[in-house]
């Protein structure tokens, strides 16, 4: 097809896009890429010369390249559903989402039957932060491709994300069919939950994804006592020791352990659809996690050495898993320069040997003793230290998790794009009754978040100072 469209254009022309397309197939795109564009210097009009450019340059990684490239494509072959389709997902990948909802929803016009232009367009609308449009896009790639785990795990999260839990949790489950899942547990002979009754049988539950997943959706083994199971939970092995004492665990295994015999099996994050949880019936019990009397008497001494007298203690988190979620640390200036406030790292170490240890000149105290503990102190130093803070002021993390857990006061820094668990709410979450969410109001906005936090704890040091409760 690609090679009729340059019929009658020219020796030059087909001579130059002809070893483009050898290039190609010989897998030698720098080459291929020059070819191109020689070929679009002679018929600069050309549709399909800028279309393969763009997708060469793409495979390069040289992506303001390819946008010139696809964006002349573009606008040559308005309308073509090809070149839509890949002008939208490369501004996606440039992360440019609002600049290819429009593209996509000329694509999906063009081509009602094509899931993929479907599928593309709700990821778009849930970049942008529109999940209830995200939903309808999702619905129709639901409809046209119904096999596809992608199509439906987006739709529940969409859905999740809107606070629909009744018919999120269910679409969520799709997750598990993804080639990309994995957290399967092999338990032989012990079929999946299906939600039936538990009375009098063993049920292994499993940890899956990250660490803050299982502080958070924890509290459900709670639950399944509750129904008179007896309950086994497989955990990451760093959580091991904090999670000992959780309500409603009574076999606690680290992965690589032996595992009890069970009758069925779960993993984690599938217990709220099994427990048919709803936004309004989320499971309470905060908190569920306490930290070690003696640690945290050690804790609190140390603690009292480093700080002054009468200031209010922040705990802070800077560091997440992901980097949108992370919050750049010099952010933090604004809270550091507070009067009456003093700021405690809880950042954990990268990695065996690896502490990352705050600038001074941001007056943030690094309490001594922690450095090398990381491997081995399983975040029970950590919810130890929580638990002598005033505030713990943290990006989407385990430790906000675990300090939401406990009940102590957090606020939670987060990105443009929230996680669904977070759902729309403004600044409260049911998971975590003492948490404040302190949402970013426009994309890369964390000196904003960080400015309203900085105002908060202002007002409270101020009612602190005025005597005020």
């Amino acid at each position: 097809m690609i090679e009729a469209a340059v019929d009658g254009s020219g020796e030059a022309f087909r001579r130059c896009f002809g070893s483009g397309l050898g290039h190609v197939e010989a897998e030698s795109l720098a080459e291929a890429a020059r070819s191109f564009q020689e070929a679009a210097v002679i018929r600069p009009e050309h549709p399909v010369v800028w279309f393969v450019l763009g997708l060469t340059l793409r495979g390069l990684g040289r992506l303001d390249g390819a946008a010139l490239a696809l964006r002349a494509a573009h606008r040559l072959r308005l309308g073509d559903a090809d070149t839509l389709f890949q002008w939208a997902s490369l501004l996606i990948e440039r992360r440019l989402p609002g600049d290819a909802v429009a593209p996509l929803l000329r694509l999906v016009a063009l081509r009602p039957g094509y899931p993929d232009a479907a599928f593309s367009l709700g990821n778009a609308l849930m970049a942008v932060d529109e999940p209830e449009r995200a939903e309808t896009a999702y619905r129709r790639a639901v409809h046209i491709e119904p096999a596809s785990p992608e199509h439906h795990k987006n739709l529940g999260v969409s859905l999740l994300t809107a606070g629909n839990f009744a018919e999120g949790t269910a679409e969520y489950e799709w997750r598990t069919r993804q080639a990309v899942w994995q957290w399967n547990r092999d338990c032989p002979g012990a079929p999946l939950w299906d939600g039936g009754p538990l009375d009098g049988k063993t049920i292994l539950v499993h940890f899956e994804q990250g660490l803050g997943d299982t502080v958070q959706f924890i509290r459900y083994m709670a639950v399944l006592k509750a129904m008179g199971a007896r309950t086994v939970f497989e955990c990451q092995p760093p959580l091991k020791r904090l999670l000992a004492g959780v309500s409603g665990i009574d076999a606690l295994v680290a992965r690589g352990e032996p595992v009890p015999e069970a009758d069925c099996h779960l993993p984690l994050m599938s217990l709220p659809h099994r427990c048919r949880t709803t936004a309004a019936t989320i499971p309470d019990g905060v908190p569920y996690l306490r930290a070690d009397p003696d640690r945290a008497a050690f804790w609190r001494r140390r603690i009292a050495e480093a700080g002054r007298p009468g200031d209010v203690r922040v705990g802070i988190q800077w560091r997440a898993a992901g980097a949108d979620r992370s919050i750049p640390l010099e952010r933090f200036a604004r809270l550091s320069h507070l009067p009456g406030v003093r700021l405690y790292s809880l950042q954990k170490a990268d990695g065996h040997g690896r502490w990352e240890r705050p600038n001074d000149a941001l007056g943030i105290v690094s309490l001594p003793d922690r450095d090398g503990k990381d491997e081995d102190e399983g975040f029970v130093d950590t919810a130890a230290i929580i638990e002598g803070m005033d505030l713990i002021v943290a990006c989407d993390s385990v430790v906000g998790h675990i300090a939401g857990a406990m009940g102590r006061p957090v606020f939670l820094a987060l990105p443009w794009l929230g996680d669904w668990r977070w759902m729309r709410l403004a600044d409260r979450t049911p998971w975590y009754p003492a948490t404040r969410l302190f949402r970013m109001t426009s994309r890369n906005d964390w000196d904003g978040v960080m400015a309203r936090i900085a105002a908060e704890i202002a007002t409270e040091v101020a009612r602190r100072t005025a005597g005020t409760p």
